[in-house]
């Protein structure tokens, strides 16, 4: 006796599958997880036995609802070799509704074209949520009479009921404008009326995330649809994205002046950015005195902008602006580093008592202002913040300014044993980039502190200096060999389990 089964399916005149078999093998639908199983299982579909094609059916609703994000080439790729007769589709029929949808999205995306365009016309007029994706790739189609289709039961959702669906579909909706079969830019347009036919209101907004809300104020804005109250949603609005497009329609905008000087003093920096860009095409004299105030303004970029942009409509002393505003103690973050910008090294004085400030910002403009005017100096400085007890911001910016200085190993050692928990972190980040063979003492000494996250960030360079060192052709110093292996022996008598590479990286070979 054969120990295979012999497994034979054929269509009967119904269109349903007969499977003449010694033993009917029914896969096991409740362990299907995967989206590819779809693939595996929908012949099952077309099964004689009612309860046995419900069950499929079922199964292939369930994947398909599983799927959160939709692209074309990927689901074609996946249900293209699915056998789907045209006579096949009548068969959905007798599944509820909403299962038949779904049978209906996999039919869209079959090999067969005669078959998708039977899916397509069995879709129209359901406007199903789930089925517009499926609908809206058949754009793409190299049929011409299924594009036709498809763009007509596209356009059967352009309703104010739909308004807010549409927008949570703005990727697929985007995505018809990178087509090369069809120019689809005038049905994109129809969209984007049918969206912006109506105002949203605020619990509407509300419902939105940042992405959707952007593409909904872009959609306004292709309409030139702008107002007062449409403004006023975009200033309040909390993604900085939103306030960027709303620069890049000033133009559109009778009387900008107010909107901009508002933009001016944003909170984001990228904007303020983009807002003294605008500013420099506008008259300067009419933002004479916002530019006066953001010389002062914490963005480096905005300070030096503002700067050159007076210069062009009169003679300042920008220096002596400065000194009068840290002298007075107001705005002294960017006056701080407004002064090392244009000032020297007479002035690290001025900027350097502010280290010991009570306010964390201005303790690291203080660090980075000094930077600006002597390096050298600074880079003392940032060894001696690493030491102390000082905010987590500002050892950050110790830790900038010995980036972009180098380091020495071996001072950064010293201090690593009286160092708090801050300070070793940003020890290890900064061996990590300038140590070499022997940093990986440093990090197997650092997993024998009691403290557990040190012993992760610690374990984590160990990993990246392993990987790393394999594309090393220096050879080890004796000293670097004796670090290493020492702190190696260390950790096993403290039962870290370390791996045996290191030994064998620095033994003999």
């Amino acid at each position: 006796m054969s120990i295979f089964r012999n497994i034979f399916k054929k269509r009967n005149e119904s269109g349903f599958v007969n499977q003449i078999q010694q033993k009917q093998y029914v896969p096991n639908f409740d362990n299907m997880t995967e989206f590819g199983d779809i693939n595996s299982i929908f012949e099952y579909v077309f099964n004689a036995d009612m309860n046995i094609a419900q069950k499929a059916a079922e199964t292939v609703h369930r994947l398909l609802n599983n799927l959160k994000t939709f692209r074309n080439k990927e689901l074609y790729e996946n249900f293209k070799y699915i056998k789907i007769d045209k006579s096949d589709i009548e068969n959905f029929e007798r599944f509820p509704k909403e299962i038949k949808v779904s049978l209906l999205c996999v039919a869209t995306l079959n090999g067969n074209g005669y078959s998708r365009e039977k899916a397509l016309d069995k879709l129209s007029g359901i406007k199903d949520e789930k089925a517009f994706p499926f609908v809206l790739f058949r754009l793409a189609d190299w049929v011409q009479p299924i594009r036709e289709k498809a763009e007509n039961i596209v356009e059967e959702y352009l309703t104010e009921d739909n308004t807010i669906f549409l927008i949570k579909n703005h990727k697929l909706i985007s995505w018809l404008l990178s087509l090369y079969r069809k120019n689809l830019s005038s049905l994109y347009n129809k969209i984007i009326s049918s969206i912006t036919n109506k105002r949203l209101e605020k619990k509407d907004l509300l419902s939105l995330n940042e992405g959707e809300r952007f593409f909904y104020y872009k959609s306004l804005a292709h309409n030139e649809n702008f107002d007062r109250e449409l403004i006023n949603q975009m200033l309040n609005d909390k993604y900085y994205l939103v306030r960027l497009l709303l620069i890049d329609n000033l133009k559109q905008i009778e009387k900008p002046k107010e909107i901009l000087c508002i933009l001016l003093s944003d909170k984001s920096q990228k904007v303020r950015q983009k807002a003294v860009n605008f500013v420099s095409q506008q008259n300067l004299k009419d933002y004479q005195s916002i530019l006066e105030l953001l010389i002062c303004d914490n963005s480096t970029f905005v300070r030096f902008e503002s700067r050159k942009l007076l210069a062009q409509i009169g003679t300042w002393d920008f220096y002596e602006v400065y000194k009068e505003n840290i002298y007075r103690k107001e705005n002294l973050i960017g006056s701080i580093l407004g002064l090392s910008e244009i000032g020297d090294k007479d002035d690290i004085p001025v900027i350097l008592q502010f280290l010991d400030s009570d306010k964390v910002k201005v303790k690291t403009a203080s660090l980075i202002g000094v930077y600006n005017l002597d390096k050298d100096f600074a880079t003392e400085k940032a060894y001696e913040i690493l030491t102390g007890i000082h905010p987590v911001s500002t050892k950050k910016a110790a830790e900038l300014i010995l980036t972009k200085q180098g380091v020495d190993i071996m001072r950064l050692r010293e201090i690593y044993d009286s160092a708090d928990l801050t300070s070793k972190k940003i020890i290890l980040r900064l061996i990590n980039i300038f140590g070499g063979w022997s940093s990986a003492g440093d990090f197997i000494k650092a997993m024998t502190e009691d403290n557990d996250n040190l012993k992760q960030v610690a374990f984590a360079f160990l990993e990246s200096w392993n990987r790393y060192t394999m594309k090393l052709f220096t050879k080890q110093t004796q000293e670097e060999k004796d670090y290493v292996l020492l702190w190696y022996e260390i950790a096993k008598t403290k039962g870290i389990n370390i791996s045996d590479e290191i030994s064998f990286i620095f033994g003999e070979r």
